[in-house]
């Protein structure tokens, strides 16, 4: 009875430990195949598994899930652990100020911009989206992106670059301006008229540099400042056109999807 009780107690010792060196990580791939091992390196830039003494290295784009224990989760790179979105795609959302011109009746105009971004290498995305800005009238700037990140950790610096067209929503409030007609005596005289201008919008351009964070694997929120500079054009009676330049600072704060 004694050798019966001492034989369960090392059998019960010895089920988890052989359950243990069992259990394998597995890579499935995309063409089907399954790679059961131990599970070294699993990154957005790599893939490594050891199967029974063979070296497997895989691209992110090969790969279609990696499943592992729990408790080997210290074996991973650092770069597994904090690293930023995985996919290949992110929605951008962002709010901000323009601030630093005078030359509008609105001091720091309000700017909301959403976008649609894809990894078209290692850190490079470019993207497409559109937005509203309040400024003497309302606009809706549409625009594409292009957007490199200096690492794939959890936090990361980054630049940017937008560029697009100012699309009017609104036409140009009621203004006195000055028309010049020519008399019989060649010399050019100004008739002021008021009336409301058609704004026809403009182009923009923003570049600017900021700092990333990713609290968790499909959320993260960002930080960026730069340089703003946009043309607002307006038309109004007997050919009357006006063009404003705005160069101005860009403060976002935003919001990553993926």
């Amino acid at each position: 009875m004694k050798k019966i009780l001492i034989l369960s107690i090392v059998m019960l010792l010895l089920v988890p430990a052989f359950s243990q060196k069992s259990r394998k990580d597995a890579v499935y791939l995309k063409t089907g195949a399954i790679i059961r091992g131990q599970l070294l390196i699993y990154d957005l830039a790599t893939v490594k598994i050891n199967s029974d003494g063979n070296l497997w290295v895989f691209k992110p784009s090969e790969v279609d899930s990696v499943s592992w224990s729990p408790k080997n989760v210290s074996r991973f790179s650092k770069s597994k652990v904090d690293v930023g979105p995985p996919k290949n795609y992110f929605f951008e959302t962002s709010m901000g100020v323009l601030v630093g011109n005078s030359g509008n009746q609105q001091k720091a105009p309000f700017s909301f911009m959403t976008s649609f971004n894809y990894r078209v290498m290692d850190r490079l995305h470019i993207g497409a989206g559109l937005g509203a800005e309040f400024m003497s009238e309302s606009y809706m700037p549409v625009f594409g992106q292009i957007q490199y990140k200096f690492r794939d950790t959890k936090f990361t610096p980054f630049v940017n670059l937008q560029a697009g067209y100012m699309v009017p929503l609104e036409n140009g409030n009621q203004q006195n301006y000055t028309v010049y007609i020519p008399s019989f005596s060649n010399y050019y005289n100004g008739t002021q008229t008021s009336n409301k201008l058609i704004t026809e919008g403009g182009y923009m351009i923003n570049p600017s540099i900021g700092f990333q964070s990713f609290p968790s694997e499909n959320f993260g929120w960002f930080f960026s400042f730069g340089y703003r500079h946009h043309q607002l054009n307006y038309s109004g009676d007997n050919g009357y056109k006006l063009e404003t330049n705005f160069s101005r600072l860009s403060l976002k704060i935003g919001f990553i999807f993926n």
